[in-house]
């Protein structure tokens, strides 16, 4: 009985000692959260106030605590590129890649804020330092710069790299639609259409192709083929504006043929 409670007190005097070990155990991770949260706050002051030094370490931090964050990623490779530190930018992409972040939710990441700055040009330029260090990648990239210059209505570039994505897709819709809106914005109206009747050509029901043309030979007095393919584009999806422009084109040819009907 003795030795069972001689047992007990050791017992007792163990949990004492042990206790508190288990809660300075958990201190330090909550202490740890806390200090992320707030170099993250202080990293978020320094990039609002452009204080492009500041927010560089602090995203340094909290990189070193948290690897594996894609939006870090994105403050620190746009606040490299406002400092005009393109090694840093492909050093972070790298370390990025070295942790599993998948490269098209850094590139959004890189978009978003970089738009969100009012540096547009931040994401163009680190496209571009992708595709120059990173020639794997280069399709990827190609795909993101097409979109980036139909956003910026950049005629010579969507052209440029709607052909490039062509080259390797030349049956596929959508860089065949980035060639046409290319060629409109450079005023190639002609080359336009022509492209636009390609695109009908593999898929007789692209709309927008339908709509292109419709308005096209409608504007330069082709009402019977206006008519053609604006039909076609009403049938697939109809819509006030379409109905109107058909139902003027009507009106203009019973007109025409109600004239020549009384002309002696």
């Amino acid at each position: 009985m003795k030795l069972l409670r001689t047992k007990i007190c050791g017992w007792v005097v163990a949990a004492i000692v042990i206790a508190p070990a288990c809660v300075s155990a958990d201190t330090p991770s909550s202490t740890q959260k806390r200090s992320y949260e707030a170099t993250a706050v202080k990293a978020g002051r320094f990039f609002k106030y452009r204080e492009w030094a500041n927010a560089a370490a602090m995203y340094e931090l909290m990189l070193e605590e948290q690897p594996k964050v894609c939006d870090t990623y994105a403050h620190a490779i746009v606040t490299a590129g406002m400092r005009s530190l393109p090694d840093y930018e492909i050093a972070l992409a790298e370390k990025a890649q070295a942790n599993l972040v998948p490269v098209d939710s850094l590139l959004q990441g890189v978009r978003r804020v970089s738009f969100s700055l009012g540096e547009t040009s931040q994401y163009e330029k680190f496209l571009l330092l992708l595709k120059e260090r990173q020639r794997w990648l280069g399709r990827s990239i190609d795909k993101q710069l097409l979109q980036y210059y139909l956003f910026r209505r950049n005629a010579q570039e969507i052209e440029k790299y709607s052909r490039i994505m062509l080259s390797g897709a030349p049956d596929n819709a959508d860089f065949m639609l980035a060639l046409a809106q290319g060629r409109l914005l450079n005023g190639d109206y002609e080359g336009a259409m022509a492209t636009y009747r390609d695109v009908l050509a593999l898929y007789p029901d692209n709309y927008t192709a339908l709509l292109y043309l419709g308005n096209y030979c409608r504007d330069n007095g082709k009402a019977a083929d206006a008519l053609h393919y604006l039909r076609r584009a009403q049938a697939l999806k109809p819509t006030p504006y379409v109905d109107e422009c058909i139902s003027r084109l009507d009106a203009g040819a019973e007109r025409k043929l109600n004239f020549f009907n009384a002309t002696p």
